[in-house]
């Protein structure tokens, strides 16, 4: 079943502590996690999703990832087809790690919400992992509107294509 949006005081205290956990600096979330992703053309910055996985990685002792442009392709077929039927897709054989979500507007919310599942948090940070694809779909006529697939494979997984 996917994730769905937080509400109530709860978002508010995870909004809050993965604001202050980003940047101690500044008052605001990087624009590349808090674009929308709730609109037909939207853009999703994957850097800056990196960016934080590896934070999150760093403080688990794990070494960073790289992106793969084959993952986020594999990753973006899926959120597709996910956004399209509304159904979950099946993990594809070639990818070790696979976490799905719907519902969240914007890369921020959905990672606070990946946080929030100790296992998910676990996998995220596996020192076996290396590389990583990430994609988010709309769909207007869905209930949950964005869906997302992260797929993370170790250094000798194979990326094969996924067909619609």
């Amino acid at each position: 079943m996917p994730s769905k949006p937080r509400t109530g005081i709860s978002a508010v205290g995870l909004g809050l502590a993965l604001a202050l956990a980003l940047s101690a600096c500044s008052s605001s979330l990087p624009t590349g996690l808090s674009a929308r992703m709730d609109s037909p053309g939207a853009q999703l910055d994957r850097a800056e999703a990196l960016r934080l996985v590896n934070q999150l990685r760093a403080s688990r002792g794990a070494p960073p990832l790289v992106e793969d442009a084959g993952l986020h392709q594999q990753a973006q077929t899926l959120a597709n087809q996910y956004a399209s039927t509304g159904n979950q897709p099946a993990k594809p054989a070639s990818a070790s790690v696979m976490h799905l979500s719907a519902g969240y507007a914007n890369f921020a919310e959905t990672f606070s919400g990946w946080r929030s599942d100790d296992n998910v948090t676990r996998s995220l940070a596996d020192p076996s992992l290396t590389r990583f694809g990430l994609a988010a779909s709309f769909a207007d006529s869905s209930t949950y509107g964005v869906h997302w697939v992260l797929l993370m494979v170790g250094p000798n997984g194979a990326v094969a294509p996924v067909t619609q």
